[in-house]
C-alpha cells in the first residue's frame, strides 16, 4: 500500500537547500519520506512506527532523522501523508 506524498508549500525550497548544503542528509532524508510512504501496513502500525506526542505536535507524527526532526500527518482513509516541516530537534522540543 503506497501512500500518496503531498507537502507545505515552502517545503520543497527547504529541501533543495538542503541538497545543496549537505547531499548526505538530504539522501537519508529522501530515504525515510520513500519508507514512510511505502509502508504496507501503516494504518494499523503507525503509533509504533511513528512517534507521537500530544504536546507540542499534537495531531501529528514525526521521526527523528540524525538531530533533525521530520513533523508530517497522515489520512490513512486517503492513503495520504502530508510533509509540514523538517527542523532541527531542539527547535520541535524546547
Amino acid at each position: 500500500m503506497v501512500y500518496t506524498i503531498t507537502k507545505e508549500k515552502d517545503f520543497d525550497d527547504q529541501i533543495e537547500k538542503l541538497k545543496l548544503v549537505n547531499f548526505r542528509e538530504y539522501t537519508i532524508l529522501h530515504r525515510k519520506i520513500d519508507e514512510i510512504a511505502s509502508h504496507a501496513k501503516i494504518l494499523e502500525n503507525h503509533n509504533k512506527m511513528f512517534n507521537n506526542f500530544d504536546k507540542p505536535l499534537q495531531d501529528y507524527k514525526w521521526v527523528e532523522i540524525d538531530d533533525k526532526i521530520l513533523v508530517f500527518t497522515i489520512d490513512a482513509y486517503k492513503r495520504e501523508i502530508h510533509l509540514c516541516e523538517y527542523l532541527p530537534k531542539n527547535e520541535v522540543f524546547n
